[in-house]
Parts: structure tokens; C-alpha cells; sequence
């Protein structure tokens, strides 16, 4: 009988984290970057975090400059940058990962006298982040390209 419900509730955990529909994150949070997180995917397939934010009077070249400073500073590694197509494509190893490492890509296009951000973060199957912290992280991107 304790194998078989122990059976039934590894079942429900899996079935729990498989999981794939696009989720936001329900907070508290005000700031635009909080209110527009989006998450899909499962523990098990990997996910994928996004957000995006309108910033107005910051030019793509400042933006582009201010998001990748702040994400050197915060330990990531700048695997490319395009200018032209406003792309900073950035990596970070993993935690008893064996080499993995996980990619952050920010996104910037002018927009009516600014810049539209986006961000968009994915682990791969069976490595996962608390989604607090990358919805921080995003929100502290978007926060430094503003210049706060």
C-alpha cells in the first residue's frame, strides 16, 4: 500500500512539473518588468522567461552600453553583442551543472523616442531558477538601463 501511493504521488509530482503553458508570475511587484514576466516549459523540458519594457529618452547605443555593464558586473559572461541588431547574447554556468550554463539574451530596439527591452532567459531540463530571482534580475537590467 506505501508503494503504491508513493507510485501515485511520483505520477502527480511529474505530471505537476510537465507542465507547459506560457505563466506570469503573480506579485506584488508595480514595476512594468514584473507585471509583463512570463514564464513556459517544465522542469522536466527546460523553460523560458520573458519580459519587455518601454523606456523612454535613453538612446539604443546608452542602453545597449548600460545593460552590458550591468550584466558583466553581475557575474555573467558576454558570449556577443550586435550593435546593429541591438542583441547582447550573455551565459552563466550552472550550479553542480557539469558545464552547463544557461543563456540570457536582452533584446533592444528604438522605439518613439526610446527603447523597447526585452529579455529572455532558458534552463534547460532538470536545472531550474527561482523565479523571484530572475524576475529580479530582469527588473535590475531594465533598471540600470533606465540609469537608476
Amino acid at each position: 500500500m506505501k508503494n503504491t501511493i508513493l507510485g501515485i504521488l511520483t505520477i502527480l509530482s511529474v505530471v505537476g512539473c510537465a507542465s507547459s503553458g506560457t505563466q506570469t508570475l503573480q506579485t506584488n511587484d508595480s514595476r512594468e518588468c514584473a507585471k509583463n514576466f512570463t514564464y513556459n516549459g517544465s522542469f522536466l523540458a527546460g523553460r523560458t522567461y520573458k519580459t519587455h519594457v518601454f523606456i523612454p529618452k535613453v538612446s539604443k547605443k546608452i542602453a545597449m552600453e548600460r545593460a552590458a555593464r550591468y550584466t558583466i558586473n553581475d557575474g555573467w559572461q558576454i558570449t556577443n553583442t550586435d550593435e546593429n541588431l541591438g542583441i547582447i547574447s550573455a551565459s552563466q554556468t550552472v550550479s553542480f551543472g557539469k558545464g552547463k550554463t544557461v543563456p540570457l539574451n536582452i533584446g533592444v530596439e528604438p522605439k518613439n523616442a526610446g527603447v523597447e527591452v526585452t529579455m529572455t532567459y532558458s534552463t534547460s531540463g532538470g536545472v531550474t531558477s527561482p523565479l523571484e530571482s530572475i524576475k529580479n534580475h530582469f527588473c535590475s537590467t531594465i533598471e540600470a538601463i533606465e540609469g537608476k
